[in-house]
């Protein structure tokens, strides 16, 4: 078997209409599917088009429906968080926007190759906004960049992938 990407996760949220207001409204995101849930009727399915065919998938209650649901939490069994690859020159608006959202924002915060904000949804669910420091060009994947920069990373005995080690990886794999 040859897996592809992740199409989408799929969470479940008691609050509906914050939901569809911070990924639509706050953070842009297109709903490209919006429906009763085929397995439970007491919900609706959205499906957020985060970019580049990829998804957030989100049940939540029908209108007049009341949720028992608590909210997401970090630890064993839960969805710590949810990752979203931005490019770097919205990654300070986005956190200034979410600010004065009167959403609490952590970062941004150095991650050695990439930079990162961190936030709830509505429903508990952490959210990171992270951006290269260094982009991938086109032509190369995420995946091999990353494959080469952990293996120059372990060669020179350091605890983290670097920037420089992104770089480097780039290059030689440019060069072929």
């Amino acid at each position: 078997m040859t897996t592809l990407r992740i199409s989408h996760p799929a969470f479940s949220g008691a609050k509906r209409d914050e939901t569809i207001h911070f990924y639509r409204d706050l953070l842009g995101m297109e709903i490209v599917l919006r429906q009763p849930n085929l397995d439970l009727d007491t919900e609706e399915h959205l499906f957020f088009h985060v970019g580049d065919d990829n998804f957030i998938a989100y049940f939540v209650p029908r209108e007049g429906v009341e949720s028992t649901l608590t909210p997401a939490q970090s630890g064993s069994g839960w969805c710590d968080h949810l990752a979203i690859d931005v490019d770097s020159s919205t990654l300070e608006p986005a956190a200034a926007r979410l600010r004065a959202a009167g959403i609490a924002v952590e970062g941004p915060i150095d991650r050695g190759y990439e930079r990162s904000i961190y936030f709830r949804d509505p429903n508990g669910v952490t959210i990171e906004f992270l951006a290269w420091i260094t982009p991938v060009p086109a032509g190369l994947t995420q995946a091999t960049v990353i494959r080469r920069a952990q293996a120059l990373r372990e060669a020179r005995g350091a605890v983290f992938i670097e920037d420089q080690d992104v770089r480097t990886a780039i290059a030689e794999l440019k060069a072929g």
